[in-house]
């Protein structure tokens, strides 16, 4: 295999039909070919937390955001050449009471007045939150496509977390975007117009959804565990895992994950464990991706 150690500790992948992008805990960026090479130096094209990615044809669109001074970014990176690193915090300090320090490298960037969140592609754009403020679907140019309304779920009010936003899936021509309380709204993909909000009772918070046609719906769960669901109507089957699960993908046979010291699959409802040292943060093809930037082969072989 040609894949290499990684300079700093990522956290997540963005994977793509064109590109694969890891990002990294303090902010950097790297694309890797399908063996796990990098393309280019690692860079840190801002000085902020890199919350949000997409893989596009062409570009990667990703989100940054630095609490402290309240600064948030969008912008949208070539899948082609070098990447660049950008300016430093001091300079977003100094700029951001006047033109604004923007990422690197980028073929188009904007500010956000808002926190951007569940950053996912839909057909050839992007679908992404700001908080509190509406949902945008925007092209590959960051031309606006639509915006909807933010989502309300008004027997979750009660909850800290019934509007922060973790996801966003494309299924069918309908957009799911979930909340981090279990609230669910969906959108027409081509117009954003609403087609219907309900509640999925969980256990515990959201970190993250995912979502295929053989599988279903996974829902990752914030203190461990996952919970499956065939549709939103269906009651959640919830199974504890060794720890928080990362990253999972369906392979077209099964669910597979990797996580908090483990690696799973479920086969025909069958849960199965295997531990690992590391932290696995992502998956890529058969290889896991571990929080202390090396490569790994996923832990556990499945078949028919």
């Amino acid at each position: 295999m040609g894949e290499v150690l990684l300079s700093f500790q990522p956290i997540r992948a963005d994977r793509g039909e064109s590109a694969t992008v890891i990002v990294g805990s303090s902010g950097e960026v790297v694309r890797i070919d399908e063996f796990g090479a990098t393309l280019h130096q690692p860079v840190k094209p801002f000085p902020a937390s890199v919350t949000g990615g997409a893989v596009l044809d062409d570009v990667w669109v990703g989100t940054w955001v630095e609490p402290e001074l309240q600064q948030a970014r969008m912008a949208a990176l070539p899948l082609t050449g070098e990447w660049e690193s950008g300016g430093s915090r001091g300079a977003l300090r100094q700029k951001s009471e006047t033109a604004g320090l923007m990422p690197s490298s980028a073929i188009w960037s904007r500010f956000l007045d808002a926190e951007p969140m569940a950053v996912s592609r839909v057909g050839d754009g992007v679908v992404f939150a700001t908080l509190r403020k509406g949902i945008y679907k925007i092209d590959e140019g960051a031309t606006e496509v639509w915006r909807a309304p933010y989502p309300e779920w008004s027997h979750l009010s009660g909850l800290a977390s019934r509007d922060y936003l973790v996801s966003s899936n494309e299924v069918d021509g309908r957009i799911f975007v979930w909340s981090m309380a279990g609230g669910v709204t969906v959108l027409d993909s081509e117009d954003g117009g609403h087609v219907l909000s309900t509640i999925v009772s969980l256990p515990d918070s959201l970190s993250g959804v995912r979502h295929s046609n053989e599988g279903g719906w996974l829902l990752l769960l914030n203190s461990g565990g996952i919970a499956l669901l065939e549709d939103l109507e269906s009651e959640p089957l919830v199974v504890r895992t060794p720890g928080p699960v990362s990253d999972a993908v369906h392979d077209g046979k099964c669910w597979k994950w990797t996580g908090w010291r483990h690696d799973g699959v479920l086969i025909d409802g069958e849960v199965q464990c295997i531990a690992r040292e590391q932290i696995g943060v992502a998956l890529v093809g058969d290889r896991v991706l571990t929080n202390d930037g090396r490569w790994d082969d996923f832990g556990l072989n499945h078949s028919d």
